[in-house]
C-alpha cells in the first residue's frame, strides 16, 4: 500500500484516480455498445436500446439519441433530484455520447465488427454510423449473435461497475429511477428493470410485426446481454468487497480469539450476549476476515467448539486497519466539482 507523508498528495491522487476510474468505465460501456451491441442490433435496454429501436425507423443514430436522452436526464435530474446526484453523472454525461460518436463514426471499429461477423461487409452506412448490411446482419449463426450479445453485456457490465467505483454515475434512465424513488419511494433497481425491460420488450415486438425472425431472436439475446450487464456490473463493483461478518456465539471464546490472533492475525470483538431459552449469559465473538479466511475460521471451529452457533455474513464494505482505508469524503467526485463551482462562483461576485 501507498503511503504519502503529504495527506494532500494523498488527496489530489485519489481525485485523480477517481476521475481516470468513471473516464475508463465510461470509455469501456461506449466501446461495447459501439462494437457488440448497435452493429449486431442487439438491444439491451436503456440509451442504446432506444436508439437501436428507433434506428431501425431511420429516425436518427444511436449516438445522436444518446445526446438527446443523456442530456436531457441530466437536466431532468438537477431539478426534481438535486444537484448532488447530477453531478455523479456529468462526467458520463458529457463523454459517453462522445465516444460513442468517434466509435461509430470512424473506421476504428470497422475492422473489430467484421472480425466478430466473419465478413467483411462492416463499414460506415448512409446514417454516417458503423452498421452491418441487413442481409449480413440477418444470415449470421444464431451462435455467433449470441456470444457477441453475452460479451457486449460483459463488456458494457465491466464499464458500469468501474464507472461506479470511481464514485460516478453512468446517468441516463437512473435519473427516472431515483425521481420515482424520490417521488413515490419506489424501489430503484425495480424501476430500472421495467425501463429497460419495456425498452427490450419493444424491440422484440418490433421484430414480431415485422415477421423477422433474425430480428426476434436478436430481441431474446438482448435480455440474455442484460443479464449479463447486470451480472458483472455487480461482480466488478461488489465483487472486490468480499469481507465476510464473522459472529461466533461460543463456549470457548478465548480459545476462538487466540486462533484468530495467532493465525489469521486478526483481532475480535466480544459482546455479551443473553440465550433467550436458557436465559443463560453468553459470548460472542466477532470477526471480519476475507473470503479465504472464513474457509479457515470454518475448519477451525469445528474442531475448537462443534456446538459454537456461528453466523456468516457478506460485509457490503469494511474500511479501517487491515481493510481498505477509509476515505476522506472531500475526495469524492461530486464534493470537488462542487468545490469548483463554489471557487468560480466566488470570482465573479
Amino acid at each position: 500500500m501507498l503511503r504519502f507523508k503529504n495527506e494532500k498528495t494523498r488527496i489530489i491522487l485519489t481525485k485523480i484516480f477517481r476521475y481516470f476510474l468513471v473516464f475508463l468505465g465510461t470509455f469501456i460501456l461506449a466501446f461495447g455498445t459501439a462494437i457488440f451491441l448497435v452493429p449486431f442490433g442487439i438491444n439491451t435496454g436503456g440509451i442504446s436500446g432506444i436508439g437501436i429501436v428507433f434506428a431501425r425507423f431511420n429516425i436518427l443514430t444511436v449516438d445522436i439519441w444518446s445526446y438527446i436522452i443523456t442530456w436531457s436526464l441530466f437536466v431532468v435530474g438537477i431539478i426534481f433530484i438535486g444537484l448532488d446526484f447530477s453531478l455523479k453523472t456529468l462526467i458520463s454525461t458529457i463523454f459517453y455520447p462522445v465516444f460513442l460518436t468517434i466509435i461509430l463514426r470512424t473506421n476504428m471499429g470497422v475492422s473489430l465488427v467484421n472480425l466478430l461477423a466473419n465478413t467483411d461487409q462492416a463499414c460506415i452506412g448512409a446514417s454516417g454510423v458503423l452498421e452491418l448490411p441487413l442481409a449480413v446482419l440477418d444470415s449470421l449463426e444464431i451462435g455467433r449473435v449470441f456470444l457477441i450479445g453475452i460479451f457486449g453485456g460483459a463488456i458494457i457490465g465491466i464499464g458500469c461497475g468501474i464507472t461506479f467505483l470511481g464514485g460516478g454515475s453512468t446517468g441516463g434512465f437512473d435519473v427516472i429511477s431515483f425521481l420515482f424513488k424520490k417521488l413515490i419511494n419506489a424501489n430503484v433497481s425495480v424501476v430500472t428493470l421495467i425501463i429497460d425491460g419495456v425498452i427490450m420488450l419493444a424491440g422484440v415486438i418490433i421484430a414480431i410485426t415485422d415477421n423477422s425472425s433474425a430480428a426476434l431472436i436478436r430481441g431474446l439475446i438482448g435480455i440474455v446481454g442484460a443479464f449479463m450487464c447486470a451480472i458483472f456490473t455487480n461482480l466488478i463493483y461488489n465483487g472486490f468487497q468480499n469481507s465476510v461478518v464473522c459472529d461466533i456465539i461460543t463456549e470457548k471464546p478465548d480459545e476462538v480469539t487466540q486462533f484468530i490472533i495467532d493465525k489469521l492475525e486478526r483481532t475480535t470483538t466480544k459482546f455479551k450476549v443473553i440465550g433467550s431459552y436458557e436465559n443463560k449469559d453468553r459470548i460472542m465473538v466477532r470477526v471480519v476476515v476475507n473470503q479465504r479466511e472464513y474457509v479457515m475460521v470454518k475448519t477451525a471451529l469445528s474442531l475448537i467448539d462443534p456446538n459454537a452457533f456461528i453466523t456468516f455474513s457478506k460485509a457490503h464494505l469494511v474500511t479501517g486497519l487491515g481493510f481498505a482505508k477509509n476515505v476522506n469524503p472531500k475526495t469524492t467526485i461530486v464534493h470537488d466539482i462542487k468545490e469548483q463551482i463554489n471557487k468560480k462562483g466566488k470570482k465573479k461576485k
